[in-house]
């Protein structure tokens, strides 16, 4: 069983390993703004957005509470703004389109596709179904056409700014999170260089006021959330207030108290980037327990928070769920890098469970999520990916140290689940490496289940006592085997050394191979290359 174990440990992290560095062997193939041609199925002309789209997606000036069938996820375009982009395109009969023209354009598609987005919470006829999605592919289309037609030399403009974020937006929708990083990333050169990050004073009322707040909260979430996933650097410096206090202050908005939510825990993920650059062990462990502290207040606000949510967002909720937990992993694997803990290592088990639960939840209830009528149920580019792998790796390394059942029927029923939603070239390959990491792990179950029951296995992971399985583990060697893992590390970004197995065809000791997977990097940008699984 112990050999086993070990040969699927080494298995998995010379596949993780290889994955990994395929990184630096992606051609250039796309360039920021280009897309693979099935990407665009209609081929012609730029098509402006017609009157009766702008009619569509203009606010009725009556309305008064959201119903489930109107409600709309908030972005950075607010009502106002839309009514004003679309009375600048409706009077726009110059054929020279300029700058502003394309800017709005852009604006305008992506506000259409996310609007037919929700439209199956209200109609399940599937004729109807098909045509929103005929619809949302055009619109897709000519959204990715008004883009190119972007001039990136131009100077920063506010509407540039919106432009940009509304592009991120939609390549995040997509799946494609590399590009939408870099589309936000040029947001934020711009924000810096109009000198919006430097906003003291969130109390400006007029209507200008108000766009620069939002476009500044929302670059700031997707720079923050994207950067980590991607492991990268941040784009935009610190604002010189929270991004939570320019939301607005709208009570009939039901989606404001989760978005103070994803901004506080996009704030945490700033910070967790810096977190291991501190002088000594004492100062990065206090900056871990300060992050900590700081998701419990977090954790508060929801749970307070969701004993008013309508019930037509609740599936919001759970996403968020996932996302706070996800984090929380990683705060705690970042925590163990530097001292071990027994504590911290079982309270990491734990927290990536409920965070690949609450995942399971919302794939065995599609139906109370909207886009199920795409190809792909798009949850998933606001869960799995963009938030990080970590509680599968955590969980997967629990499965080989503990053999624990009900970890392998979660994970199985999750890739399984994910399986179906082969549509996206983006989607489609994160089941792939699920579904070899748990292969791996079928011998292993199968042997144990044809154990007698009163047999007790024994742990490659640490035991409350602090102590591992044939090899014990102090503090300080425990320390020293981490930092040879030949993964990413956060803090440096660069690939150390590979640790390296005996030259007799033995293994390396058993606690090295669990921690160099208990940490495995994984950044989605690796999943774009065409030879990934080749």
């Amino acid at each position: 069983m112990d050999r086993e174990r070990k040969a699927i440990l080494r298995s998995a992290l010379q596949f993780v390993d290889v994955t990994g560095h395929r990184r630096t062997s992606i051609s250039d193939k796309f360039s920021p703004l280009e897309v693979p041609q099935e990407d665009l199925p209609h081929v012609g002309p730029f098509i402006a957005p017609s009157p009766e789209l702008l009619y569509m997606l203009l606010p009725e000036p009556t309305a008064t509470t959201p119903q489930s069938s109107s409600v709309q996820w908030p972005d950075h375009i607010s009502d106002k703004t839309l009514e004003k982009m679309a009375s600048t395109l409706l009077s726009d009969n110059d054929h020279e389109h300029g700058q502003l023209f394309y800017q709005y354009c852009v604006c305008v598609y992506v506000k259409a596709i996310f609007h037919l987005y929700q439209k199956p919470r209200a109609y399940k006829d599937p004729r109807i179904n098909a045509q929103f999605l005929k619809s949302k592919k055009l619109y897709e289309t000519y959204a990715f056409r008004a883009l190119r037609s972007l001039n990136f030399l131009n100077a920063p403009t506010l509407p540039f700014v919106q432009a940009l974020i509304s592009a991120a937006f939609f390549m995040q929708y997509l799946g494609n999170m590399s590009q939408s990083w870099i589309l936000n990333s040029h947001a934020a050169r711009l924000i810096t260089a109009l000198g919006y990050h430097e906003i003291r004073n969130p109390v400006g009322n007029s209507s200008l006021d108000k766009e620069i707040h939002s476009v500044l909260c929302w670059c700031f979430y997707l720079d923050r959330t994207l950067s980590t996933l991607l492991y990268r650097p941040l784009s935009l410096p610190e604002p010189r207030i929270s991004p939570t206090d320019l939301i607005t202050v709208d009570q009939s908005l039901p989606h404001n108290p989760l978005l103070r939510i994803l901004f506080d825990l996009a704030q945490v993920q700033g910070e967790l980037l810096n977190c291991g650059m501190a002088d000594n062990t004492r100062q990065i462990i206090a900056n871990h327990s300060r992050l900590q502290e700081r998701m419990e207040a977090i954790y508060s606000k929801i749970q307070s928070s969701r004993v008013s949510t309508p019930s037509y967002i609740a599936s919001d909720w759970i996403s968020c769920e996932f996302s706070y937990y996800a984090i929380l992993v990683d705060i705690l694997r970042s925590r163990l890098k530097c001292t071990f803990s027994p504590l911290t290592h079982k309270e990491c088990v734990s927290y990536s469970r409920k965070s690949l639960r609450a995942l399971h939840h919302i794939q065995k209830n599609l139906a109370d999520t909207p886009g199920f009528v795409d190809p792909y149920p798009s949850f998933l580019t606001w869960t799995v990916f963009l938030y990080p792998l970590s509680p599968f790796f955590v969980l997967f390394c629990n499965i080989i140290g503990e053999l624990d059942m009900d970890d392998y029927n979660l994970m199985q029923d999750i890739t399984q689940s994910l399986s179906q939603f082969a549509a996206s070239p983006y989607i489609s390959k994160l089941p792939k490496l699920l579904d070899y990491l748990q292969n791996l792990c079928i011998p292993l179950i199968q042997a144990k289940q044809r154990m007698d029951p009163q047999v007790k296995v024994p742990t490659l992971y640490p035991s409350m006592t602090g102590t591992w399985h044939d090899h014990p583990a102090t503090h300080e060697n425990a320390h020293l085997l981490m930092a040879r893992s030949p993964y990413m590390d956060p803090v440096a970004r660069a690939y150390p050394q590979q640790l390296q197995t005996p030259s007799d065809g033995g293994y390396a000791p058993d606690d090295a191979l669990m921690w160099q997977l208990f940490n495995s990097e994984l950044s989605l940008e690796w999943f774009e290359s065409d030879s990934f699984y080749h």
